[in-house]
């Protein structure tokens, strides 16, 4: 078997890997180049997309998926189902005449895409893959199990092991069991000293802010389930009558809370209400949270009189308001006087150390960090294999 990073070498985002058998090519993600990213490496989707058999997504962001468009048409495209339809349904918003960043040839193709089931094996070619599902800030996010010719690769795509599924990843790596290589993410191994908190730790501090402030206005990423679900759970222990959204938002919640068998009671945001002007007065007597993102309609609300003792609550990353990577829109919508809630999708330097000594690779090949290198601070017992862009590894 080969493997070949067209992009994702020595930088976050932008990923494209390709794995190839005697019979049988297929790409793991095709990624776009983060906002602002400092990358030279140019990727031509559609011409190495040519002589290829499929076409894997780990998840529905855009530095994995981005590039879609660029795929042959005669190249089947695979994705997990809800992150099919949640990624339509915000491709659908970005068609909207004030934004126009996206146009209906993009949805007749999205909508064209395959779907998988966790753990169900798919066959193409010579090549066996299996879908296994993990937690990340994407939801419905895969890692793939890759096995051909008496190999076994695992591409973990994004993941953690601090959200709230994180007490199941011991067993899902367990039953993956030993690998020859493992493509590994490791976004956070530049910035080892920084501390996450877990996705439930942050529920706890978010319950806090909203039994203590009457009006909450909270901006997260509308695509981001697992961290809507924790203030949507903390308003309630909060004991608030009303979390509000607006009608974007409320398709995406009601397609999760209709689709979402494992762990039902945890996405069930049948309580979530976007916003009708028949409840304004109870919004103003009795408080509330509301999901806000940087338009007009979330304006006039923070802006309003009647909520003027409202606290906001950030919940994105931090370099979205500041430095280089800074979003114009973003900053000029958020205030001043802010709350910083946030804990990463990616996994830790603890998390990637217990995923390394269950599966027990015999090379790791580190992917979407800004320095593969960073992965030797770790001192694992396992061979790290830096790949060079675009270049051919034979296993």
């Amino acid at each position: 078997m080969q493997i070949k990073i067209h992009r994702g070498i020595n930088q976050i985002g932008g990923c494209v890997t390709e794995i190839k058998s005697n019979k049988t090519r297929i790409l793991i993600d095709v990624g776009s180049n983060l906002p602002n990213s400092t990358s030279k490496v140019k990727v031509n989707v559609a011409k190495i997309s040519k002589k290829c058999d499929a076409v894997f997504i780990t998840h529905y962001h855009l530095d994995h998926i981005g590039e879609y468009m660029q795929i042959r048409k005669e190249v089947p495209i695979y994705i997990g189902e809800q992150a099919k339809e949640i990624f339509t349904i915000y491709q659908k918003k970005m068609t909207e005449p004030k934004v126009a960043e996206v146009t209906q040839e993009h949805i007749d193709r999205l909508e064209a895409f395959n779907t998988f089931k966790p753990d169900e094996t798919l066959e193409i070619g010579d090549i066996k893959i299996t879908p296994i599902r993990i937690d990340h800030s994407a939801f419905d996010s895969y890692m793939f199990l890759i096995e051909a010719e008496g190999k076994r690769i695992l591409h973990t795509g994004d993941f953690r092991t601090h959200g709230p599924s994180g007490k199941d990843i011991p067993k899902i790596f367990k039953d993956i069991g030993k690998v020859d290589i493992l493509i590994c993410e490791h976004t956070t191994l530049s910035r080892l000293d920084e501390v996450f908190m877990s996705e439930f730790k942050l529920q706890e501090e978010a319950t806090n802010l909203i039994k203590n402030n009457k009006y909450v206005f909270i901006m997260c990423a509308s695509t981001n389930i697992d961290r809507i679900a924790s203030f949507y759970h903390a308003n309630k222990e909060a004991g608030k009558k009303l979390f509000i959204c607006d009608v974007y938002q409320k398709e995406i919640l009601d397609y999760v809370t209709k689709t979402s068998k494992k762990y039902k009671d945890y996405y069930d945001f049948s309580d979530v209400k976007s916003f009708d002007k028949e409840f304004y007065q109870e919004m103003v007597d009795n408080g509330f949270c509301m999901l806000v993102r940087s338009n007009y309609f979330s304006k006039r609300f923070i802006n309003s009189p009647n909520f003027k003792d409202n606290i906001f609550i950030y919940s994105q990353w931090l370099g979205y308001l500041k430095g280089a990577t800074a979003d114009e829109s973003i900053v000029n919508f958020v205030p001043k006087e802010y709350y910083y809630l946030h804990t990463s999708g990616h996994a830790t330097a603890e998390g990637i150390t217990e995923v390394c000594n269950i599966v027990k690779p015999k090379e790791i090949i580190p992917i979407h960090g800004e320095n593969s290198h960073d992965f030797e601070k770790l001192n694992l017992p396992y061979r790290v294999k830096h790949l060079k862009t675009k270049k051919t590894y034979n296993i």
